[in-house]
């Protein structure tokens, strides 16, 4: 990947986000396409978003009010940039996630150089899988207590997990990445939002964890174990290898 990823962890979006993302994308007339399929009302919410952008400098934002994966393939197909606001992350890939054609499309966005990004939902959706939203209330580390599902493989080594550390959702993220111990966890808590670049991603305003399971995870009694997790609670310009 050539280009950049960006996550927001939910709360308030800073400007510096949409700012950012029109530098790296070329300038105020690089195209940007939202992409409020995370959202019921799909229109209503891009136009939130596009007013967000414009007052950041944006010149040239699309809002497609369509659920057609194969017409949105070809908006990205000249995009310089995707933002995907909060929401439900399963309705989006409920959506437009059984498209290769629309898949493929987001995907070399950023391996074009461009950049694409997303806050809460949003940036759930980044990873190689995502948190359904479903969690065992008491916590537990058990298997399925913490179901995943295919996302949209931007970081296609992570499980991207948001407003992590407000609504302490460090049970389900630990739980997602011991099921799938391949992947590395990203928690990114609200207000903080961190930025990907090849395998490196940086952190800004606010703090962001990393989880990563060094041993093969053990299945007893109903339980999940691992021998070796590590886990990193990085501070705002602090920076981890992916």
């Amino acid at each position: 990947m050539s280009g950049a990823v960006i996550l927001a962890g939910g709360g308030g979006t800073p400007d510096e986000v949409p700012q950012l993302i029109l530098r790296l994308a070329g300038g105020a007339h690089a195209r940007v396409v939202i992409l409020a399929h995370t959202q019921e009302a799909v229109g209503r919410g891009a136009r939130r978003s596009a007013e967000f952008f414009a007052e950041n400098g944006a010149q040239n934002v699309l809002t497609p009010d369509t659920q057609d994966p194969e017409e949105l393939a070809g908006l990205l197909r000249e995009a310089r940039a995707v933002w995907i606001p909060g929401g439900d992350q399963n309705r989006f890939m409920e959506r437009l996630g059984g498209s290769e054609a629309f898949l493929k499309a987001i995907r070399e966005v950023a391996t074009r150089g461009g950049v694409v990004g997303g806050t809460s939902a949003g940036a759930s959706l980044m990873g190689a899988r995502m948190p359904t939203g479903n969690h065992s209330p008491d916590g537990d580390l058990k298997p399925n207590a913490s179901p995943t599902a295919p996302a949209l493989g931007l970081i296609p080594n992570a499980i991207v997990d948001q407003h992590f550390l407000k609504r302490q959702r460090l049970p389900r993220l630990l739980c997602a990445v011991l099921e799938n111990p391949a992947l590395i966890g990203i928690g990114v808590d609200e207000d903080a939002w961190a930025l990907v670049q090849g395998k490196r991603l940086t952190v800004h305003r606010a703090q962001a964890a990393i989880i990563r399971a060094r041993a093969k995870t053990q299945q007893r009694n109903g339980l999940l174990g691992n021998r070796d997790v590590q886990i990193q609670l990085l501070l705002p310009n602090e920076q981890a290898e992916l």
